[in-house]
């Protein structure tokens, strides 16, 4: 038997993943050591079902530049494992505009350069710290470079956001926006974040900060978890509700999806062979290759990135497409419904024998189908050779007549039901 196959039927269904086991490097100062940061994101991915393996350097009153030349947090960096390394500059820092271009801005990229050396694979997470209770001018000791005088917290934080989300974007990183979801919690009710010292935070400020690092790491909402960290599990509730809406609401400001790939592919077909075409691509931010892996749907599989495969069999078929990013995939899966059409030999010494049913072939203007009135009801579907459905009928009169003056000339397949018939090709002219 010769065989053409076509495609009739096509369903996608995409879905992208991480890992369920990740390293983090966090490297701050005493805002990431309040109440033990890593270990309250730790505790929220072990009650989502996953596993955080962390290590921390947290000096107080670090700099970004400070840990690019401290023999302890390059050792760390430079052990190459780490899937994010989670960076907090000193809290006044940004807001200072001498210290943001000439120290947090070049450290940071330095920091990038030097975990990327030891890890091509790693992604840097910005943590945007929120601003001081009251406001007020942030100077350096000797009060040479100085802040604007912010008149309130959310003059502050506003600077803050800016200088965070900026180098953010520059660097092609993600940003772990805490800063604008304690802005948005205290906008909204009178809880009190910060300690007395109106500066570091309390256990709902470290655990607000805990659920926007929790979503940027694993991608995904914090709602409905339940490590409460001695917090209510009401207001744990409301600090989850804030932290979703502030993360995901505006998930393009913070970068979140920067270093994912995008999974895709388009194919051809010429007899019973498809050549497949990945259209798959990173992410704005995203660097290095992607990786392939193809699943035809009938047993066999490719690591190509443009495979062709030939089919042994008409059927149904899923080929599915993971394309791999170092800690990201992203699936695409279509289902493919493959018919063989032909005229067995057999058939074909006999058919002289019998009236065809469709005629004239090839047609010019019109087709007639239908031999007498045993075919009568009978339904029908035309169908072009890439299996676009042409016309959709049933046999109501011997013969009906089917207008062809608007179909492009070419091959096409007429199927019969009730009962079915092997497909008969048309050829119209």
């Amino acid at each position: 038997m010769r065989f053409i196959f076509i495609v009739l039927f096509l369903f996608i269904f995409k879905r992208s993943s991480a890992q369920d086991t990740l390293s983090v490097l966090f490297l701050g100062n005493s805002y990431t050591a309040a109440n033990n940061l890593p270990q309250l994101v730790q505790g929220l991915s072990t009650s989502a079902g996953k596993t955080l393996i962390y290590d921390a350097s947290m000096p107080g009153g670090f700099t970004i530049s400070g840990h690019v030349s401290d023999p302890t947090a390059l050792a760390k960096i430079n052990q190459g494992t780490w899937d994010y390394i989670v960076v907090q500059e000193q809290s006044q820092l940004p807001t200072i505009d001498y210290y943001r271009y000439n120290d947090m801005y070049p450290a940071l990229a330095q920091l990038k350069a030097i975990a990327e050396q030891a890890n091509p694979c790693v992604r840097l997470i910005t943590y945007m710290t929120w601003g001081r209770r009251f406001g007020g001018q942030q100077c350096d000791p000797s009060n040479t470079h100085c802040s604007a005088v912010f008149v309130d917290f959310n003059h502050m934080q506003d600077t803050l956001t800016s200088a965070y989300t900026a180098i953010s974007d520059s660097l092609n990183m993600q940003c772990a926006p805490v800063g604008v979801v304690w802005q948005n919690v205290l906008n909204d009710t009178n809880l009190v974040l910060h300690t007395s010292d109106n500066s570091h935070p309390n256990l709902d400020g470290s655990y607000l900060a805990a659920l926007s690092m929790f979503s940027c790491i694993w991608k995904q909402p914090s709602l409905g978890n339940n490590f409460y960290a001695g917090i209510t599990p009401n207001r744990a509730l409301y600090f989850q509700q804030q932290s979703d809406q502030t993360v995901w609401g505006r998930a393009a400001d913070w970068n979140l999806s920067i270093n994912e790939p995008l999974a895709g592919f388009s194919y051809t077909q010429v007899g019973n062979t498809v050549g497949f075409n990945s259209s798959s691509r990173l992410g704005a931010g995203g660097r290095g290759n992607l990786d392939h892996r193809w699943d035809f749907g009938d047993g066999q599989s490719s690591a190509l990135s443009d495979p062709s495969h030939t089919y042994s069999a008409p059927g149904s078929y899923t080929v599915r497409l993971i394309a791999t990013n170092c800690i990201f995939s992203d699936t695409t899966t279509e289902t493919l419904q493959i018919m063989a059409t032909g005229i067995d030999r057999e058939l074909a010494v006999e058919a002289p024998l019998k009236a065809p049913i469709a005629y004239p072939n090839p047609v010019v203007h019109e087709l007639k189908i239908g031999r007498d009135e045993r075919d009568l009801g009978r339904q029908y579907n035309i169908y072009s050779v890439l299996g676009q459905l042409v016309v959709r009928g049933s046999i109501h009169s011997i013969p009906t007549e089917v207008d062809t003056r608007q179909w492009p000339a070419g091959l096409y397949l007429l199927m019969l039901e009730s009962p079915s018939e092997s497909p008969i090709k048309i050829v119209n002219r």
